[in-house]
């Protein structure tokens, strides 16, 4: 079983399109076939007969072809332990009719020669076409309301796209889904130009990912952006093989299709865009174009040491493209970076924007920015960086490491750097703690912070300025600051707990410039501490994470 995750999910929870219930008058047709990958003793139906779950139907291009006619609330149903070539055959899933209040759906059910607990329906879709496409041809027409759910879906060509969402088509769910060794796992691609259907405005919308896995797709597991979209824990390995341009979950927009109000919450990225001798060379998690109120929070970055090229950087929402990129009202929150590249977390081109409890490590031979604002030089068309907060997060860079703890430099004004927590335990003289070069006046505030560097005792507070009573002297700022132990219980092992009621984190936080709750999502006491956790509030955590050892948990199927 897989352990309690120690990052709240209450939010993914309450978010979550819910199951929803067939009503009384909807159809249900059922559906079973046995092709290579089936369970030993699958039967397989008939499409001589009437579709019911005790005389299903046989086959996937059967259903496909019904899938158009369903009425709102209908539903299709494939076999657990069944499966299905799909090569040769078509890969359109379209209906006019369905509905996001009254959802089609595509599922699985336990046949009579199987069990509840059976394997997923596969599709193994060995033509290099679409698994899924929900993609009408010719000019864009409306379309809503769809279910995706309990399915397999593979290919070993590396081409085409396991689900494919064009044309104007709002409110999918793609729940508890596999989907392996396409191009691209879950594409959101543009809409050609609207028909004469008035309820086109040409963009997809309200699409949720929840749940699934997403694996070994050779060159993204998720690509684009539209309004209001969601994904949401889940699973991703081994996406991409370009180096630098691949990515595990890549957002990507345009001046032409902003995006507003995405959110990616709880998943897990792991072995982004490997090289050849299986070292991640790119991003994990990426985001270009133009977003706003964009919200990435606790999800589960990481490598293993030595796997993780300088490139292989962490989260990134920053510009990428020549036309003109902006980022505005985004919140990067309680994520896990570990052992990833020379940036464990980076914005530019960012207005507005909140960085916060969070937990980079960095043990791996090269110098690394923990946090960096901006990551980037933006281009002169992007929007200038402004306004961006870091504050309670908590780093730990390893005795083979090096460089800076948190950048926040550059551009903008009305910046916050507060009730951070740095422990570095190299020896390179030429780490910093904090890399602020603005003038004074572009700050709000910088204080409450701990940085620690036992073994390295001429590195510096801040870039360029010497040590922390230097930096004081020359700035005003961090008067609360210090540079002792900020008392982690074991950062070799991933664990930047308090080590208890006397560590120096504890009540050292800034008392009104902190954040308001912790990485556990429960509230901070009037004397917040420094770094991502409060001690005495929540702390319970999974076995697996706070021993650094993330091959605990119950990995899906390879």
């Amino acid at each position: 079983m897989t352990p309690t995750r120690w990052f709240p999910l209450l939010v993914v929870l309450l978010t979550a399109v819910p199951l929803l219930s067939s009503p009384i008058s909807a159809v249900e047709r059922f559906v079973c076939d046995c092709a290579n990958d089936s369970t030993p003793g699958c039967v397989p139906g008939d499409d001589g007969n009437p579709g019911t779950e005790d005389l299903p139907w046989q086959s996937y291009e059967g259903a496909r072809t019904a899938f158009a006619d369903l009425s709102p609330g209908d539903r299709i149903h494939f076999c657990r332990g069944g499966a299905w070539d799909v090569s040769g055959v078509g890969s359109r899933w379209v209906n006019r009719a369905c509905r996001a209040e009254n959802r089609c759906v595509v599922g699985a059910y336990a046949p009579s020669w199987g069990s509840p607990e059976g394997p997923r329906p596969i599709f193994n879709r060995l033509d290099g076409a679409h698994g899924f496409s929900l993609a009408d041809g010719g000019n864009a027409e409306h379309e809503e309301g769809y279910v995706f759910e309990d399915l397999d879906v593979r290919s070993t060509t590396g081409l085409s796209n396991g689900f494919f969402l064009q044309n104007d088509i709002d409110d999918v769910t793609i729940r508890d889904v596999s989907i392996s060794g396409f191009r691209i796992g879950v594409h959101l691609a543009r809409s050609n130009p609207c028909g004469p259907d008035p309820d086109c405005d040409g963009r997809n919308e309200r699409i949720v990912l929840e749940g699934s896995t997403i694996l070994h797709n050779e060159s993204q597991g998720w690509l684009g952006g539209s309004n209001g979209s969601q994904i949401l824990d889940s699973y991703f390995e081994g996406n991409g093989s370009l180096e630098v341009f691949d990515h595990n979950i890549y957002l990507s927009g345009s001046q032409s299709t902003p995006v507003d109000g995405m959110r990616v919450v709880g998943n897990r990225l792991y072995r982004s865009d490997l090289d050849h001798g299986g070292v991640c060379r790119g991003v994990s998690l990426v985001v270009h174009g133009e977003y706003t109120n964009l919200l990435i929070e606790d999800n589960e970055v990481w490598e293993d040491v030595g796997r993780a090229g300088p490139g292989c950087w962490g989260i990134a929402v920053d510009p990428g493209y020549s036309e003109a990129e902006s980022f505005v009202g985004v919140t990067n929150s309680g994520n896990l970076v570990p052992n990833v590249g020379n940036v464990g977390i980076g914005v530019a081109s960012c207005d507005d924007c909140v960085i916060e409890n969070n937990v980079v490590i960095q043990q791996n031979p090269f110098n690394t920015r923990g946090i960096a604002a901006p990551d980037r030089t933006r281009g002169p068309n992007d929007l200038p960086m402004d306004a961006v907060v870091i504050r309670n997060n908590s780093i730990y860079i390893g005795a083979d490491s090096g460089g800076t703890g948190i950048r926040l430099n550059g551009e903008g004004s009305g910046h916050v750097l507060a009730s951070n927590a740095i422990h570095y335990a190299g020896t390179s003289a030429s780490f910093n703690c904090q890399d602020t070069d603005l003038p004074s006046s572009a700050y709000l505030d910088i204080d409450h912070s701990l940085c620690f560097h036992p073994s390295a005792p001429g590195a510096e507070w801040a870039h360029g300025m010497g040590s922390l009573q230097a930096w004081q002297a020359a700035s005003g700022f961090d008067g609360h600051s210090s540079g002792i132990d900020p008392g982690f219980t074991d950062p070799e092992a991933w664990n930047l707990v308090p080590s208890g009621e006397n560590a120096a984190t504890v009540d050292s936080g800034h008392p009104t410039l902190s954040s308001p709750v912790a990485i556990d999502g429960a509230p901070r006491d009037g004397q917040p501490d420094a770094g991502a956790f409060e001690w005495g509030v929540g702390l319970i955590f999974a076995d697996g994470f706070e021993s650094g050892d993330l091959t605990a948990w119950d990995s899906p199927a390879l």
